[in-house]
């Protein structure tokens, strides 16, 4: 069964809290996450690894600190012991989200919906992505930017090959039961909805079915599984 979860990034954490983050992440991201010059940035880097190591060690019945990640070729992270497991993680403004379980490829994508000059979708959406968008009503055509922007991103993350795939090469648009689906690739299934007024949330699986709830983890529910 495939699980979604959000977490809402803090404005400020304790520093014991913080240390004990620190020590469950890889040394390359303790490293960057000294060098982001906003500390929230470091948070949303940091939180993302932590809540993706208990996560996952709960799946696997593992100890979290013990996980091990790796990248593929085009930096997608899978777990060394148990590659088959899928999972993928995004962060975007307030917001840390996660997708796991499942026996397919899974991806996730969530973005903090700012303005945005729409002409930027002619280079990199599909024909048929143009069209849907400029048939909305124009004051829902952010939304439904960010609407395809992060469902193509999703899949793009599924797969796991990157911007190798260029974003104009498929199109993702509803059908006529309303569902979301890749043109180029039916095997794949979708879910996209807001996360609150300034994100929006997009995941993707190859066959197995998306749950429509998300589940809320909290920055003190990783911190007392870690301390577990």
């Amino acid at each position: 069964m495939i699980k979604i979860q959000v977490m809402q990034v803090p404005s400020i954490l304790l520093d014991n809290d913080w240390e004990l983050l620190l020590s469950m992440v890889a040394t390359e991201r303790r490293a960057g996450a000294a060098r982001y010059v906003h500390q929230t940035d470091a948070y949303r880097s940091v939180l993302g690894e932590a809540l993706a190591r208990v996560t996952l060690a709960d799946q696997i019945g593992g100890q979290a600190k013990e996980i091990s990640f790796s990248r593929n070729a085009y930096g997608k992270p899978f777990l060394n012991e148990h590659a088959d497991l899928p999972f993928n993680i995004s962060h975007s403004g307030d917001w840390i989200v996660m997708i796991s379980g499942g026996h397919g490829l899974v991806g996730i994508d969530v973005e903090q919906t700012n303005p945005i000059d729409l002409q930027i979708a002619d280079r990199f959406f599909a024909p048929q992505e143009n069209r849907y968008l400029i048939s909305q009503p124009a004051d829902t055509q952010v939304e439904t930017f960010y609407r395809l922007w992060t469902l193509k991103e999703s899949y793009i993350k599924a797969v796991g090959k990157g911007l190798s795939i260029p974003l104009d090469s498929f199109a993702i648009l509803p059908n006529d039961q309303g569902n979301w689906h890749c043109e180029q690739d039916e095997a794949y299934r979708f879910h996209s909805e807001r996360l609150d007024d300034g994100h929006m949330l997009a995941a993707c699986s190859v066959g197995t079915a998306l749950p429509t709830e998300y589940d809320v983890v909290t920055v003190q529910d990783v911190l007392q599984a870690i301390r577990k």
